[in-house]
């Protein structure tokens, strides 16, 4: 089934199917997207998906069950686990994000800074809440793993964080650390900023910080801490602090309210020439 088919086949048996089961399925849809996934490659086991999108396990099974009906996924007994099919990351059509910013209070946020979270805010005269939600060295995507120099999904730190300014979600944030490189760094105070920390508390040196900003659809954890209804617009930063030796040092996914952030940026005369 082309990709077309299978968008076609999802508007006509989306009557039959209960909210939460077919809000399931376009976070899935999104989660192929922001992961690569293509096909022929494995969806997340079951439990997996319905911790990352804050599901029950029986509404995972169900929105699978849909899926597969649709032509969407397959089981393969001989590769195990369930196969893509058709191509589901084009399914979320991203061009479905509507942004409406009026009567929202933009906040600054440089881009290309090591600066965390709180000294940005602070630079503006507010103050920032964090909550550490999850920490603890665990299995990365493949495309983390790739990013520090690693074939496939190794063990990482994973920090998971919410922060919020006067009562309301400003950013949901998945932080990944190679453990070999900073062993103790879980003892540390992780509400702080995790580039700081590494370079006050650990002794690491941050030479350069490469970014990338887009607009995505939220979903998922992320979607559900920010407040946001599945789809809506969000404003990714994808930040990697890199060393002299060219070796990551931190890896961050930043996730901000579209319509909560405007993005800024400068450049020397240096870099202009």
């Amino acid at each position: 089934m082309s990709a077309h088919d299978a968008e076609e086949a999802v508007a006509a048996n989306g009557a039959r199917l209960g909210h939460v089961v077919r809000r399931a399925i376009d976070d899935i849809h999104m989660l192929a997207a922001q992961d690569e996934l293509t096909v022929g490659d494995r969806l997340p086991s079951e439990r997996d998906l319905a911790q990352e999108l804050m599901v029950s396990r029986s509404t995972i099974r169900a929105a699978l069950a849909a899926m597969r009906e649709q032509g969407e996924i397959m089981t393969s007994p001989r590769r195990g686990g369930t196969i893509i099919a058709t191509d589901i990351a084009r399914i979320a059509l991203r061009d479905r994000i509507e942004i409406n910013a009026k009567s929202t209070r933009l906040i600054e946020r440089p881009s290309g800074s090591a600066a965390g979270v709180p000294s940005m805010l602070a630079s503006q005269g507010l103050e920032c809440m964090t909550e550490v939600l999850d920490a603890r060295i665990c299995e990365c995507p493949e495309s983390v793993g790739r990013a520090f120099g690693f074939r496939g999904a190794v063990p990482l730190i994973r920090v998971e964080r919410v922060r919020t300014v006067l009562g309301k979600p400003l950013s949901y944030e998945q932080t990944y650390v190679n453990q070999r490189d900073y062993p103790d760094f879980l003892n540390l105070d992780l509400t702080q900023s995790i580039s700081q920390l590494l370079q006050g508390e650990c002794g690491a040196v941050v030479h350069t910080v490469q970014e990338m900003i887009q607009v995505v659809p939220g979903f998922g954890r992320c979607a559900t801490y920010l407040g946001l209804q599945t789809g809506a617009p969000v404003l990714c930063a994808v930040s990697r602090a890199i060393d002299e030796d060219g070796r990551v040092v931190v890896l961050s996914h930043d996730m901000f309210p579209a319509t909560a952030v405007k993005l800024t940026t400068s450049k020397t005369v240096r870099d202009l020439a």
